[in-house]
């Protein structure tokens, strides 16, 4: 008799498990990042989730406008970032890239709270420049992928040179080293941009020929024009205050505007909205010798979420009441809280509250756009329909097909978006009404910032963020902190971040500007944002890479 076959096999199913950390090890260098690792114990993650920043900042991610929005590129791999699911960690938008990073054999493993991540150094098989108009550009043939990455001003490419390659580096301009762990090239973290690529390994580098700069806060200090200015009054300096147990490093700059021939001055693209810049790239146009990051912005779409008012134009309104700085000539700061109130008056006489103006905070109901948005405006949500104003009358209305390809911005002209099913309020050669007030008379100023929460008014805390529209996981939060202040007679533009690996949270923050003697003090986007330019060198970051941001303030010679 034969015997019966032996039962199938139990299938074993074993649940993910989620590992987060707060360090990454990024061949060899410890970067503070927040990370989500999903998958088992053994083997590599099935999702591996990083912020958005330190993909383009550490790892030479390369982001770009296309026609259908924003696309992310990385060696071959093209994805658009509305395709991309997206996640939050602490106060970073946060990325699934564990597919893409394996792809290039990249190496990844977990200890405690920090995540390692290495790739093998590939030889630099040779280099290419461009003619003509593009002779700032550098191709490096590669045998393999490497890591682009931006630490502090230089710019670290995890390859290995022969010295005749660096010589022939040198002769373009970059001051090259081989070092252990890479090819670093001196002052180019913001000078060059780049862009890899596959079949061959390539990395392509943009704007050879610019100026590289220095990195230090003492470099900055002997800088001829900032040494005038310290001669005439304005305070350069880092110091260390203690709040409660924990010691906090502050590097702040003061001035008396007037009395050394300063203004302050709001830093954005001067055309179009979406896009983020380097520091210096926004500072650098405007003739600001001294500029710090400013407003909140989404980090995907490259959009404002907050006010800014530049020579008595909204670039960006406020939202949701969040802390904001005005100023006018005199350059004395006033700062609130501060929303903007814009009624449309339709057809009949029916009033219609419009909610937003050009900015990327998206909600249901209407929202305004002009030409200070840039040259076009396209659908920021699924289901919109629009009317463009003119001169008091409905001259035009879009479908959603129109929106979602890009319609133009009229000079003249306001565009009225509807999203979530909102009805528009009239049809084209009805005639129409709009009008704006903001609630608080600092928004009547010829330059305002929005940032948030406010932290200081009359010399005392008024931390109210849940008023302002943050969450509570956003107010407990320990980060970096970039801060635009007021008192001793000085405008103060300041940095804090923890000296022993504890950054401040707000409270703190507040705390310590009052140790410091301010009597008003504004958040600002803080975290990785938080970057202080001093003489066009960067002498702060918040987490050691150089930021891009969607504006700044910035102190300019009148």
């Amino acid at each position: 008799m034969v015997a019966p076959p032996p039962p199938p096999p139990v299938i074993e199913i074993r649940a993910a498990k989620v590992f987060v950390g707060d360090r990454l090890k990024i061949d060899g260098q410890l970067v503070e990042a927040p990370w989500r690792w999903i998958g088992h114990s053994s083997g590599p993650p099935s999702q591996l989730w990083l912020p958005l920043d330190l993909l383009i900042g550490r790892f030479g991610f390369h982001q770009s406008s296309q026609s259908n929005g924003q696309q992310l590129q990385w060696y071959g791999n093209k994805a658009s970032l509305n395709s991309l699911r997206q996640i939050t960690l602490e106060d970073e938008v946060a990325l699934n890239v564990a597919d893409w990073l394996s792809a290039s054999g990249m190496k990844m493993r977990r200890q405690k709270n920090i995540l390692s991540v290495e790739l093998l150094k590939p030889r630099l098989n040779g280099l290419r420049q461009g003619n003509g108009s593009m002779s700032k550009r550098l191709v490096l043939d590669l045998s393999g992928p490497a890591l682009i990455q931006r630490i502090g001003n230089n710019l670290l490419l995890n390859l290995q040179a022969t010295a005749r390659q660096r010589g022939q580096m040198q002769a373009l301009g970059l001051m090259a080293k081989q070092q252990r762990n890479g090819l670093m090239l001196i002052g180019q973290a913001e000078a060059l941009s780049s862009l890899t690529l596959n079949k061959p390994w390539r990395i392509v580098l943009d704007g050879i020929g610019n100026r590289p700069e220095a990195t230090n806060l003492r470099s900055s200090l002997l800088d001829p024009s900032i040494q005038a200015l310290i001669r005439r009054g304005l305070v350069f300096d880092t110091k260390v205050v203690t709040v409660g147990v924990k010691p906090l490093q502050i590097t702040r700059v003061g001035t008396d505007l007037s009395k050394q021939g300063l203004i302050l001055r709001p830093l954005t693209q001067i055309g179009h909205q979406q896009g983020l810049r380097f520091l210096n790239q926004l500072a650098h146009p405007a003739g600001a010798l001294i500029a710090i990051n400013g407003g909140f912005f989404n980090r995907a779409r490259q959009l404002p979420l907050g006010a800014l008012r530049i020579d008595g134009k909204w670039f960006s309104g406020p939202i949701l009441n969040r802390g904001a700085v005005g100023w006018g000539p005199t350059g004395h700061l006033s700062f609130g809280r501060l929303q903007l109130q814009q009624e449309l008056q339709g057809p009949g006489g029916k009033r219609w509250g419009v909610t937003t103006l050009n900015s990327g905070y998206v909600q249901q109901g209407l929202s305004r756009y002009t030409r200070a948005w840039g040259p076009f405006y396209r659908a920021l949500s699924g289901e919109e329909n629009a009317m463009m104003v003119s001169k008091g009358r409905v001259v035009q209305s879009f479908g959603q097909r129109e929106l979602k390809r890009g319609v133009p911005l009229k000079r003249d002209g306001d565009l009225i978006v509807a999203r979530g099913g909102a009805p528009l309020p009239a049809t084209p050669g009805e005639t129409v009404s709009l009008r704006t007030k903001a609630s608080d008379p600092l928004g009547e100023l010829p330059q305002v910032l929005g940032g948030g929460p406010l932290l200081l008014q009359n010399g005392q805390v008024v931390l109210a963020g849940r008023k302002e529209g943050f969450s509570s996981s956003f107010l407990s939060l320990a980060a970096p902190r970039s801060v635009v202040g007021q008192g001793g007679g000085k405008v103060w533009l300041l940095t804090l971040k923890g000296t022993r690996g504890s950054d401040p949270t707000l409270l703190e923050t507040g705390l310590a500007l009052k140790q410091l003697g301010l009597r008003e003090g504004l958040n600002l986007d803080g975290g990785s944002s938080t970057s202080l330019l001093v003489a066009n060198q960067l002498v702060v970051t918040g987490r050691g890479t150089p930021p891009r941001v969607q504006n700044g303030l910035g102190l300019v010679l009148r």
